[in-house]
């Protein structure tokens, strides 16, 4: 989470990130309390996943973006195709997106 709702905390994600890309660890952030508040650069913050929440930006309820990096390669691979949701896995780590 890059900023916190309640507390508005904002983590030290570009550190966080520099000690994840040094050990080979993809890295998620929730950025949806974050986008549109505060400057958001994906390629400075390093990370390799970035969701957010349209409903935050004014847009429509129910739909989301994820960043995905370029460098290194993140493959996403989907579980369950078609259907309201999408259901996609990135080794350990599950991310759950409503379309």
């Amino acid at each position: 989470m890059h900023v916190n709702n309640e507390m508005g905390v904002i983590q030290p994600i570009k550190e966080i990130g520099a000690i994840c890309r040094a050990k080979k660890i993809i890295f998620h952030v929730d950025a949806t309390q974050s986008v549109g508040k505060i400057e958001v650069n994906v390629q400075d913050l390093n990370v390799d996943l970035m969701s957010f929440s349209s409903h935050k930006l004014y847009g429509p309820k129910g739909i989301g973006g994820l960043y995905v990096c370029r460098k290194p390669r993140v493959r996403l691979e989907a579980i369950i195709h078609g259907a309201v949701t999408s259901v996609v896995c990135v080794r350990v780590h599950c991310l759950f997106t409503k379309l």
